[in-house]
């Protein structure tokens, strides 16, 4: 065989274990898919309500789903969906002390914040467990920061209570903001400006660079 006929075999073999790695991890994920928008070049509507957005970005609601407490959060039986948790950091958090846990100056939330974001920027995994309570509700909030099969990095989110889960929109993209209203998008934190944990937040992105909630 010429060297032509031998450079031919190896980028044929090299492509051939490309496509067989392919099949491989969409048969075998490491990770579940991510929850998205099926069209992000479709304006919303400009009436559209919370719930309504929360639907078209592509996010579940499973009622009765037979959730656990253990411990100091709720989870259930396949709450890692198959994924191999020694690769994460994990960290797991409660707040029982303030009455409204969103308020400014949480100290609780200000350690989710830096944990989740110190992770999402040096591109390290990791296990979030957060569970919060107020006067009348008790909710855990289960968020994974991870590639997916692609090497694409995002933030997959699943939050729990006695009643229901919550699969929330993937998020794609962190970015710091001062918080505005609850119903209204934060102020992007200026370039150089170092973020407070405890009075600034979280904003997270999903795949079309829409806010999906934050932290």
């Amino acid at each position: 065989m010429g060297r032509a006929g031998i450079i031919a075999a190896a980028v044929f073999a090299s492509l051939l274990l490309i496509a067989v790695g392919v099949d491989f991890r969409e048969k075998h994920p490491s990770v579940p898919t991510g929850i998205e928008s099926r069209d992000c070049f479709k304006s919303p509507p400009p009436d559209e309500r919370p719930w309504d957005r929360f639907a078209r970005q592509g996010g579940r609601i499973t009622r009765y789903p037979n959730a656990q407490w253990q411990g100091n959060s709720y989870t259930v039986a396949d709450i890692t969906q198959g994924r191999d948790l020694n690769k994460y950091d994990k960290l797991e958090l409660r707040d029982s002390e303030h009455l409204h846990p969103w308020e400014w100056h949480n100290p609780v939330l200000a350690q989710a914040r830096s944990f989740l974001w110190e992770h999402w920027r040096s591109r390290k995994r990791a296990y979030l467990v957060l569970t919060l309570s107020s006067v009348d509700h008790t909710g855990t909030s289960h968020m994974f920061v991870e590639p997916d099969d692609s090497g694409r990095w995002r933030v997959y989110r699943r939050q729990f209570d006695r009643h229901e889960l919550v699969d929330e929109p993937t998020a794609y993209s962190v970015v710091w903001v001062v918080p505005n209203r609850w119903d209204t998008p934060g102020a992007l934190i200026p370039a150089g400006q170092a973020p407070d944990p405890m009075a600034d937040e979280l904003e997270l992105l999903d795949i079309c660079g829409e806010n999906d909630g934050g932290l």
